[in-house]
């Protein structure tokens, strides 16, 4: 097959989920020797797509800094990738396009072609459930127009699926496929000095869904009861002033800390951990979990959308929107030596059923019924 991939999700994040998942794609469609593969990109700071080596991908002006930088390089890349991915399209030299993110540039020249089937992939329905957040309504938008469109569509889970077919009920189920995501920390860590060394941990955003000041709220209850606990937020975004404002607020000032990180450092950040909490009150899947798997850390768990679908009994659950009930789940995990260590056991085992292998073949799977 013929196969466009475009650059969105590594224009967007230098990190995170989204982007994985399409460099693990990538990267096995690149060794797969029965696929012809286009892929258009000159500037990227993610890591995971610089990392594959690909030709002409790099970070420019790593030295040089000015007003707006990365806001104006990915305008450019953008626009100079996008011509690119448009022409290729055009010209009928795809069999599948598969967008790594949200967006509608390609419609007009899927238009005059017959021959390019559209593989579009839904992450998540948070922006559709959460429609107050800033931006979410206008990416709903564009992923109902990718819907209507898209001759086939990939999940990341049932519960996505389920919520999928829910929100857009003129989805046909038959044309949604779902395929589970993966860890891809079998990787050695990087000691990180200056670590607390009794803390829980919380990884990424901490935005709306993500439920943060509910997890505040309990960590400051937790504080009470383990005075010499910690808490270590990683993450690209440091700590905002109403953020600041709530530790002071909540007598936990001098218990938080924010690390940027890379993934070698993340590693070790998690081995380290006393436990790894996920407070989300929706996900699409949530790899970090599959990542504290990999890191011998017990989880702690939001009870809702696909988290229990991924972890199964590997893990401690509690509702997302009790403090109370969070608080009493961590201080359970903390004192119980053997609870922490029958976790570990299990999600050990629960990782056999997730591997980027498994979910790269069903993705080719996925193509060759579109071209059906």
């Amino acid at each position: 097959m013929n196969i466009l991939i475009d650059d969105e999700a590594f224009i967007i994040q230098r990190y995170g989920g989204v982007s994985r998942v399409f460099s693990e794609l990538i990267k096995r469609i690149t060794k797969d020797k029965n696929q012809n593969f286009f892929f258009s990109n000159f500037y990227s700071e993610n890591e995971y797509l610089i990392n594959l080596g690909l030709n002409g991908t790099k970070p420019y002006l790593l030295n040089i800094q000015f007003p707006l930088k990365g806001k104006l390089l990915r305008a450019v890349c953008r626009a100079i990738n996008r011509s690119v991915e448009l022409k290729i399209i055009s010209q009928n030299k795809v069999d599948i396009f598969h967008p790594s993110y949200y967006s509608n540039y390609y419609f007009s020249s899927l238009e005059k072609t017959s021959k390019t089937k559209l593989i579009f992939t839904v992450h998540d329905l948070i922006h559709e459930l959460m429609p107050q957040e800033k931006g979410n309504s206008e990416i709903a938008l564009i992923k109902k127009q990718n819907l209507l469109r898209a001759d086939e569509i990939i999940v990341v889970s049932q519960s996505t699926k389920n919520d999928l077919l829910k929100i857009y009920p003129f989805v046909k189920k038959e044309k949604v496929t779902v395929i589970h995501l993966a860890s891809s920390f079998k990787i050695e860590p990087q000691e990180v000095k200056g670590l607390p060394s009794l803390f829980v941990l919380f990884v990424g955003e901490r935005r709306g869904y993500k439920n943060f000041t509910t997890f505040l709220k309990a960590f400051s209850k937790l504080v009470e009861c383990l005075p010499k606990i910690n808490l270590v937020c990683t993450g690209s975004q440091s700590f905002s002033n109403e953020e600041n404002d709530l530790f002071s607020k909540l007598n936990i000032k001098g218990k938080v800390l924010h690390i940027k990180c890379s993934e070698r450092e993340l590693k070790y950040i998690y081995e380290k951990a006393l436990m790894f909490v996920f407070p989300s009150l929706y996900e699409g899947f949530g790899i970090p979990i599959l990542e504290a798997f990999e890191s011998n850390v017990p989880v702690v768990l939001s009870e809702t959308s696909s988290l229990p679908e991924v972890a199964g009994d590997a893990a401690v659950y509690f509702d997302p929107k009790d403090e109370n009930d969070l608080f009493c789940k961590m201080l359970l995990v903390a004192n119980n030596f053997k609870l922490r260590n029958d976790l570990i056991a299990k999600g050990k085992k629960r990782l056999r059923y997730f591997s980027w292998e498994k979910h790269y073949k069903s993705t080719i799977e996925v193509y060759k019924k579109a071209l059906h």
